[in-house]
């Protein structure tokens, strides 16, 4: 008998939700989840007033951060000043406490704007992903990622370091 091809199989679920889903083009993820639509789900890990950091539901890596403004905006040129400042000044402080609950060997910090830069959302948010020693662990052939650990576990870790997100006395 001849053997397997894939002898072992990985599954991941609950990504067939995200593949399958519906998108209403009238409703942003974003802010739905800001105004706290109830029936969206949310892995917020902070808000203010300005901005929320949230948990990316379907992670890079363990720890992949989206920080967005709670007001809608689509271009980066039509950020206020203001808000664009307090967003670098949060990414700092979010690198900080992936440091902290992670300890990752580097970050890769982006922002797509436009369908043809992979930006699938329209509301403006940057990822924050922790990048690890080996952690080319895409599965070409599966098209999976392999994570070590759940939403969950993530958020507990982050939590334990919250006094980080918080502003400066």
């Amino acid at each position: 008998m001849p053997t397997p091809l894939f002898p072992t199989y990985l599954t991941a679920p609950w990504k067939v939700e995200y593949v399958k889903r519906k998108k209403d083009p009238n409703q942003c993820i974003f802010c739905a989840i800001a105004q706290k639509t109830t029936g969206v789900e949310s892995w917020e890990v902070f808000r203010d007033d300005q901005i929320m950091v949230l948990l990316n539901r379907f992670p890079y890596n363990p720890g992949h951060l989206l920080l967005t403004p709670l007001e809608h905006y689509e271009h980066y040129e039509a950020l206020p000043h203001e808000l664009a400042t307090h967003m670098a000044i949060l990414i700092q402080k979010t690198i900080i406490l992936l440091k902290e609950s992670h300890q990752p060997e580097a970050f890769n910090i982006g922002l797509n704007v436009g369908n043809y830069a992979g930006g699938s959302i329209k509301h403006l948010h940057w990822h924050i992903v922790p990048r690890y020693l080996g952690d080319l662990n895409f599965m070409e052939i599966l098209h999976t990622r392999v994570l070590v650990e759940t939403l969950q576990q993530t958020l507990t870790k982050l939590r334990q370091h919250m006094d980080i997100l918080l502003p400066d006395k």
